[in-house]
Order: structure tokens, then sequence, then C-alpha cells
């Protein structure tokens, strides 16, 4: 079927979420809640997923070797998003998903699915059989390590300067409500950023739902054979390409709440994790996946 379009234009498309690529550095994160400052968000969030049966297996991806700015760690990011896609990597044919799924629970790319995607890439990569999604990988890998669309992303994502630990206060602040986080952990004197003008809060909350946006964003990366565009080359083909994101809808300023009790959630339960306390071993699946 696919060799039938040889001579039609063809464009592949990948969807992906890079999701966050950095470690928080606020100190604004309570002790207890440490290892954000050592492990990726989307890692600890894994642990969640896996425990509610969201999804089969932990992801091998983690953002910070996407937003590394390293070749070879970009790559194996991609590799990453290639064996266990979930819902954060997609490829389109010509406006037809041909690879991934929309369902958080996608398993494992196995070796049908692995084929088929050969098969389909033979329009369009030149390329020994069994070496097409190699060469792929390869061509998306160069592409995001030569442009600079991830950089100016991560600038994005780190206007969140306080995390959601610090930001919820402000949030607090902004609808003139009193703060429900600080009586839950009955605090004598209010905390510190209970004292900023409001002018102050306001921004901390804008920055932090603008960086929530930058970090639950899809980027689309389109190729298709040289014109006149952009162009990345591939084994002396060469490729025009367009990268682009989409889901920039704003966050609510309401959302912070959820985001403040979900950031409390994903800890919680990695702690729990870490110290064998959960039904099952998925510790021993997030250490088999590097997540330890």
């Amino acid at each position: 079927m696919f060799a039938l379009m040889a001579d039609v234009v063809i464009c592949f498309s990948f969807n992906m979420q890079p999701k966050c690529g950095f470690l928080p550095p606020s100190k604004y994160i309570s002790e207890e809640n440490h290892m954000k400052k050592s492990i990726s968000r989307f890692r600890m969030h894994q642990a969640l997923k896996l425990h509610r049966k969201e999804v089969s297996e932990i992801s091998h991806y983690d953002p910070l070797d996407m937003f590394s700015g390293i070749k070879n760690r970009i790559y194996k990011a991609m590799r990453a998003l290639f064996s266990t896609p979930q819902n954060n990597f997609r490829i389109f044919l010509n406006g037809s998903i041909i690879f991934g799924g929309s369902g958080g629970g996608t398993n494992a790319t196995n070796s049908k699915t692995a084929e088929l995607l050969e098969d389909a890439l033979g329009c369009f990569i030149r390329a020994e059989e069994g070496k097409r999604t190699e060469a792929l990988l390869q061509l998306v890998t160069e592409t995001l390590h030569e442009a600079s669309v991830l950089d100016k992303l991560l600038e994005v994502q780190k206007l969140d300067a306080f995390d959601i630990e610090g930001a919820i206060h402000a949030y607090y602040n902004v609808v003139s409500e009193p703060c429900k986080v600080c009586q839950h952990v009955s605090k004598d004197q209010p905390h510190e950023l209970h004292t900023i003008p409001f002018h102050e809060s306001l921004e901390i909350a804008r920055n932090y739902l603008i960086a929530a946006t930058a970090k639950d964003c899809s980027l689309i990366i389109s190729f298709r054979r040289k014109g006149d565009s952009n162009s990345a080359s591939l084994n002396e083909q060469e490729f025009d390409h367009k990268a682009f994101f989409i889901d920039l809808d704003m966050k609510s300023l309401d959302r912070m709440k959820h985001y403040y009790e979900l950031d409390q959630e994903i800890v919680s339960n990695y702690n729990k994790v870490m110290r064998g306390d959960t039904e099952g071993d998925p510790k021993k699946r997030l250490q088999s996946n590097g997540h330890a």
C-alpha cells in the first residue's frame, strides 16, 4: 500500500509532549519533598499513574534527557518515547495516525507495531529494511539538537520560579481567601509569601500558570522531502521541516488548587514506592527503567 505513494508528497509528523524539562530550585519546597530537586516530575508522576493503573508500565522517558541539549541524551529520550509512547508520542503519515495512541495506558511498542511503522517508512526514508525507524529517530534527534525550539520552551517553563509549594500561597493572596495550606500545617506565623504586595502575588500566580501551559503543551515536528524551507539531512537525503507548539491555552487560576493537591499526591506516592509501602513491587519497575 505504501509503495503506491512513492510519487505523492509525503509528510511525516511527530506529536510529542516534552513535559517539564528542569528540576525546581525553589526554596519553598518542603524538606519532606526534597526529591523534587533531584528527580523529574514526569518520573514521579509515572509511579502514581502505575499505582492508579492508568498505565500498564513505567515509561522509559525522562524530560531531563530531552531538554539536555546533548545529542546522545536527546536520542535516548526519542528511543524511550518510541518504546513506551503512552499518550506522549504519536507519528502521523499525511495527517493519519500510524503510531502511538490517545490513551495513557497505551502498551509498550511490540514487534508488530514496530514492523508496521518500518513498512510505512519505506515511502519516505531511503534505508535498508529494518533500519528506517532508527534513521527517522536520528533525523528527529538531529533536528531537535540543532534547533532552539526546546530551549525557548524551557525558558517559558522556568517562569515557575517558586514551584507550586510557593505559588499556592500567592494564589490565596490573589483570591483573598484564607490559605488552606497554612491552616493544614498549623503555623503560628503566616507564610512569608502572605506578606508580599498584591501585584507580586499576581505575578507569581500568572507566571506559574504560563509555565504550567508550557509544561503540558505538545510539540509538532513535520518532515517532507526538501523544498525551499528549513532543511534537515539524513544519509544524503534532505528534508524540509517545520516545528510548532499546540495546546497553548492558558491554564485557569482556579486550577492552582488542583495542581497543589496533585503535586502532593505525586510526591507522597513516590515516597511510599521508595519505602516499599505500595502493593506489588513498583520500586523494582522504577529501578529497571532507571528511575531510582
